[in-house]
């Protein structure tokens, strides 16, 4: 095992001298960088912590005892989604007792000085970081766009470490932070094709996920620069599927301008070349529901962007959901407020979408729904991925086109893609 070096601000940190909690917190930040094989620790710029969710008394305990013991965050820190609405909690079926524990761990992140944008989208905030920064996300969507949109450098950790981190400043030199390792193994070859959504996006990741094992995928062959939301759909999908922190786009991501660029000049260590016929079984294959009446459909894992609520609106303009299907569509309130201030929101609410913030549609559990509600509709192959498993029933995947449909006839109906017909 290599020696970890600590600054002299690190050791008075790990002695006490700053206070108990940041004691505490760089003990923890200290076994992670020894654990890791770490020889230094680095100055971190931004922190997204991920410890949000509510998932029992232990969690919640350790973050009041960060409180009790005087820990403040040294770097501007961003909180996840939590495990409720705070505003529409009565509303949706939530246990109060699970809802005040999980209110109370949101307020214990604030006590410490985290911002609650409540998102697990961050990079869609103005004080999201910028092209070169070491920082410590947590949220598996948010790590794979920092790395691979933004070019900031961060790795896939457990919950904890990220707010000790924040409350540090300090992460340990290991993984995507060191620049060798950020250069692409997995060469990934795409069809041509054109007329791609949020659909193809997803499909596409998901399938790279799962070839991908510890490789740093590169992807090569779209024919067409891929918006916000397709690359917010890609990072969802990959980083469900498989462990993927980081890929490479071929002229679109920051490390990319070109295949060799992204591959550091060396050949991949392995190749995967994608069919149509692959993307649409891996589509399929994300469907899980059964039964011709659909109950309820749900968007928004990841959060809704302000441009998916702009295509969301345009899609239901002059149209109404069927009376016996629900439409949830998760957000944050950031973009919450820029929607309504847009009108998209009031489209929304009038075709019979409602919308719930602060909370993610992977928080969701059977409790809140009742034994007649059976079938689920989703445009997220995160949710496809989760949801069964969450809510114990089948779900059906579609693009949003689909889901809009489909609440407008009641019942399921997934097409063919566009993309897809060649």
């Amino acid at each position: 095992m290599n020696e970890l070096l600590l600054s002299e601000k690190d050791q008075q940190m790990l002695d006490g001298r700053m206070g108990l909690g940041t004691q505490a917190a760089m003990r923890i930040v200290v076994r992670i960088a020894r654990i890791q094989n770490a020889t230094e620790l680095i100055d971190v710029s931004h922190v997204h912590v991920g410890g949000s969710i509510y998932t029992g008394p232990g969690s919640l305990n350790v973050i009041e005892r960060l409180v009790e013991q005087g820990a403040k965050v040294r770097v501007p820190t961003t909180i996840n989604a939590i495990s409720i609405d705070r505003r529409r909690w009565k509303d949706q079926n939530i246990d109060a007792e699970f809802a005040g524990s999980a209110d109370r761990l949101a307020t214990g992140f604030e006590n410490l000085g985290a911002a609650p944008i409540f998102s697990c989208t961050p990079y869609v905030f103005p004080t999201a970081p910028t092209f070169g920064q070491d920082i410590v996300w947590a949220e598996s969507n948010a790590i794979a766009y920092a790395n691979s949109v933004i070019g900031a450098r961060t790795n896939r950790h457990g919950d904890f470490l990220d707010i000790c981190a924040a409350i540090t400043g300090r992460a340990p030199l290991a993984g995507l932070h060191i620049p060798e390792n950020r250069h692409g193994s997995f060469l990934v070859n795409v069809p041509p094709v054109s007329g791609v959504d949020g659909s193809f996006y997803t499909a596409l990741g998901y399938l790279v996920g799962k070839h991908a094992g510890e490789l740093v995928p590169v992807i090569d062959g779209l024919m067409e620069a891929p918006s916000l939301e397709d690359l917010k759909n890609f990072c969802a999908a990959v980083a469900t599927s498989g462990a993927v922190g980081m890929f490479h786009i071929v002229g679109v991501t920051p490390e990319a301008p070109t295949l060799e660029a992204a591959l550091g000049g060396q050949e991949p260590q392995k190749t995967l070349n994608v069919s149509l016929a692959d993307l649409m079984h891996t589509t399929d294959g994300l469907s899980t529901g059964s039964g011709n009446k659909l109950d309820l459909v749900v968007m928004g894992s990841p959060h809704f962007t302000l441009g998916d609520c702009a295509e969301l609106a345009e899609l239901v303009r002059g149209k109404k959901r069927n009376a016996k299907v629900d439409v949830l569509i998760t957000t944050n309130r950031m973009v919450l407020e820029e929607a309504t201030r847009e009108g998209w929101a009031e489209m929304i609410a009038a075709f019979g979408g409602r919308f719930s913030t602060d909370n993610c549609l992977c928080m969701l559990n059977s409790d809140m729904f009742s034994n007649e509600m059976q079938t689920v509709m989703t445009n997220s192959g995160k949710f496809a991925h989760y949801g069964p498993g969450l809510i114990r029933r089948g779900v059906y995947f579609g693009s949003m086109s689909d889901c809009v449909e489909s609440a407008v006839a009641g019942a399921p109906i997934v097409t063919t893609p566009e993309w897809a017909v060649a």
